[in-house]
């Protein structure tokens, strides 16, 4: 048999020990959340509730301390009191628990707020890179534009080069053959171009150029082709023009260059900057298109030859 005196002992001491043992654990969980929620409201980006759950956190801490110094230091009752003190440490001890949960969502709600802010941001940026990204793609096509138009055009006249005549060329004359109509090409080479250069410098050579250009292009048609065949010669692509006209046209702006006063002319062999031209026009003795042209190139040679003359290709 149990001696009486011991089982009353436990009957008082249980009790009591399990109210003390809650009240406690009450008092560390909610200073503990205090902590907590004191932290969450001086973050800068602080919930907008943490200011709400500091206050309920502190006032369950005061409460628990309440009810843990009268249970650290009264006496046994024994009886339903202690039973009764018990269950009221059990609840202050749910009620730690629940403010130690209320503070800990609140701080991973606030965690979470700051990760979602976060990916709002990268989320911006990740916006500011494809703008960019499609910026540099539309500068890239710019420059790959610009490029190709770099291709086609010569640097010192602005002419279209000789890349853009050999198709526009060939197409061309495709035309004429299929519609039998007449096409012309005209090949001017200026004279004594090098000595000229190495006499007054290249600038003065490229200026030169450019003046005969201006010569060539404001004697032509809108429907006419001109470009710098070579970096002493241009080429007119006529269509729709036999070699009759061709010829009057040529002989014509030879004449015009012959007679201008570009500058260092005195200096020049016969005190004047002169062209030579050679002429053709298509359909020719010869149907082939690069015969056609060679025919030509070679009409230009016999006038290059002679200076300041126009030879038709035959």
């Amino acid at each position: 048999m149990p001696d009486p005196q011991v089982t009353r002992t436990l009957t008082l001491a249980v009790p009591q020990m399990v109210h003390a043992v809650g009240s406690v654990a009450f008092v560390v969980m909610s200073g503990w959340a205090l902590i907590w929620a004191r932290g969450l409201s001086r973050r800068r980006d602080a919930d907008p509730h943490a200011l709400f759950i500091l206050r309920l956190t502190a006032a369950i801490f005061a409460l628990s301390i309440a009810i843990a110094v009268p249970a650290l230091f009264k006496p046994p009752r024994g009886g339903p009191r202690e039973l009764a003190d018990a269950v009221r440490s059990a609840a202050a001890l749910g009620c730690g628990v629940v403010a130690l949960f209320i503070a800990s969502a609140r701080r991973d709600s606030s965690a979470f707020g700051a990760l979602r802010t976060r990916v709002r941001e990268l989320e911006r940026d990740l916006g500011g890179l494809v703008s960019a990204t499609g910026e540099l793609r539309q500068q890239a096509d710019t420059i790959r534009n610009r490029a190709e138009a770099a291709s086609t055009l010569d640097a010192v006249t602005g002419l279209p080069s000789r890349k853009l005549f050999d198709d526009v060329f060939a197409r061309e004359l495709k035309r004429a053959k299929r519609a039998e109509r007449p096409v012309a090409l005209a090949l001017a080479q200026v004279d004594h171009l090098e000595k000229y250069a190495g006499a007054f410098g290249r600038q003065a050579a490229d200026q030169l150029m450019q003046g005969i250009a201006k010569i060539f292009a404001g004697q032509i048609r809108d429907t006419d082709l001109l470009v710098r065949y070579a970096p002493d010669r241009f080429a007119i692509l006529m269509p729709e023009t036999d070699q009759e006209k061709a010829v009057e046209i040529g002989d014509w702006i030879r004449s015009m260059v012959a007679n201008s006063p570009f500058a260092h002319r005195a200096e020049m062999p016969g005190e004047k900057v002169s062209i030579s031209v050679g002429v053709g026009a298509f359909p020719a003795p010869i149907a082939d298109i690069a015969a056609f042209q060679g025919m030509v190139e070679a009409a230009l040679e016999k006038a290059g030859a002679e200076k300041n003359q126009l030879k038709v290709a035959t």
